[in-house]
C-alpha cells in the first residue's frame, strides 16, 4: 500500500471531522451505533453494516449463510449497546446475470436472521453491481441514559467477555485452505464463520444490570476493540489472561501457529467486551454464565498490557481493516 493510501480507520477519521458538529449527539461518531433524541427521555439507535462479496464471504459459504451473516453483523452492535432492534431497511446490489435462485437463496438467509434476532424487515432498494453487497440499515428505541458505552470504563472496573476467541481466526483459514472437507474435529471452527452468532441476550440482560460502564463488540477483532475502549475511555487495560477457546488453541498447535494471536487479532467473532463495575462483577456473572473475566481497567492513557508470564508486554491495536 502507498504512503498516500489510506486505511478505513483513517477514511473514517476525515469523514468524522468532517460531519461531526455541536450540539453533541448521545453517541459520538466513534461508537458502534449512532442514536438521537426523540424526546428527553428516548432515544431512536441506528445502525448501518455493509457486507461485501470479495472481503466478507470467504470460500464455502452460501448466498443464504451470506445474507444470515449481514444480519448478524448489525444486530451485534445493537447487542454491544444492549437494544433490542426492531426493523431492517436492507439495500441489496447484485451483479448479472440476476437467477431466481439467487434471489430466493438472500431472502431465505435474511429472513433466518431477522427471525432469530426478533426484527422485522420492512424495506430497502436493490442496485446492479459489480459484486455481490448486501448492507443492512436497523433501528430500535433505548431510554436515554441506558444504553451502553464504549468510552465509559474506569479505573478498577474488571475487563470481561461473553465467551472464547479464536474460532473464527482458525476457521477462515481452515476455509482457505485447499482441503475439503475439512477434519470433522474442526468442525465448530468453520461453522463460526459460516453460521457467527450475535450475542443479543446477553447484551440486552448486561443493560438491565445498571453495572456495565462500557461495551463494545468483537467483530474487529479481541485486541482492536480492547484499544477502542482504553483509547476512548482514556485509561490502560490490563489483561490477566487471553480468552483462547480449546478447539482454536489445538487447531494453533497443530498448525505451528501462536493460539494467542488467533484470539487476539481474528474478527467477526461477535463475542461482547465489557468493562464491569468491580463490587458488581459477582452479581452480573450470574446472570450471564459465560462471562469470563479476563483482566482490569487501570489509569493510563490507552495502552493494552498483558500482564501473565512474569513480565509485562504492550497488546498491538491490530485488527482487521479494509483497504489494506
Amino acid at each position: 500500500m502507498a504512503k498516500t493510501d489510506l486505511t478505513e480507520r483513517e477514511v473514517t477519521g476525515i469523514l468524522k471531522r468532517r460531519f461531526e458538529s455541536k450540539p453533541k449527539l448521545p453517541l459520538g461518531f466513534d461508537d458502534d451505533v449512532a442514536a438521537f433524541p426523540m424526546s428527553r427521555r428516548r432515544l431512536v439507535v441506528l445502525k448501518t453494516d455493509m457486507l461485501v462479496g470479495r472481503t466478507d464471504v470467504p470460500p464455502g459459504m452460501t448466498l443464504g449463510q451470506a445474507a444470515r451473516k449481514a444480519v448478524v453483523a448489525t444486530v451485534s452492535d445493537f447487542a454491544a449497546k444492549g437494544v433490542q432492534p426492531r426493523g431492517l431497511l436492507v439495500a441489496l446490489g447484485l451483479p448479472p446475470p440476476v437467477r431466481l435462485a439467487k434471489v430466493l437463496e438472500i431472502a431465505s438467509g435474511l429472513a433466518e436472521g431477522a427471525r432469530e434476532y426478533d426484527c422485522r424487515i420492512i424495506g430497502g432498494d436493490t442496485s446492479e453491481t459489480d459484486d455481490l453487497v448486501i448492507d443492512c440499515i436497523g433501528f430500535g428505541f433505548s431510554e436515554t441514559g441506558k444504553i451502553l458505552r464504549r468510552d465509559g470504563a474506569r479505573p478498577g472496573d474488571i475487563v470481561a467477555v461473553t465467551g472464547d476467541f479464536g474460532r473464527t481466526a482458525a476457521g477462515l483459514l481452515i476455509l482457505l485452505g485447499k482441503k475439503n472437507p475439512w477434519p470433522r474435529r474442526f468442525s465448530k471452527l468453520v461453522s463460526s464463520v459460516l453460521h457467527p452468532s450475535a450475542k443479543l441476550q446477553a447484551g440486552l440482560k448486561l443493560a438491565e444490570t445498571r453495572f456495565v460502564n462500557c461495551s463494545i463488540d468483537s467483530s474487529d477483532g479481541l485486541a482492536w476493540s480492547l484499544h477502542e475502549i482504553a483509547r476512548l475511555s482514556h485509561v490502560n487495560i490490563v489483561l490477566e489472561t487471553i480468552p483462547v477457546a480449546p478447539d482454536a488453541k489445538v487447531f494453533a498447535r497443530e498448525k505451528g501457529l501462536v493460539p494467542e494471536e488467533l484470539a487476539l487479532f481474528g474478527g467477526e467473532e461477535y463475542e461482547l467486551v465489557l468493562a464491569i463495575k468491580k463490587d458488581r462483577f459477582s452479581r452480573v456473572s450470574r446472570r450471564i454464565p459465560s462471562l469470563r473475566r479476563i483482566g482490569n481497567v487501570e489509569k493510563g492513557s490507552g495502552d493494552v498490557i498483558a500482564s501473565f508470564g512474569g513480565g509485562f508486554s504492550k497488546v498491538e491495536p491490530r485488527g482487521y481493516q479494509h483497504f489494506t
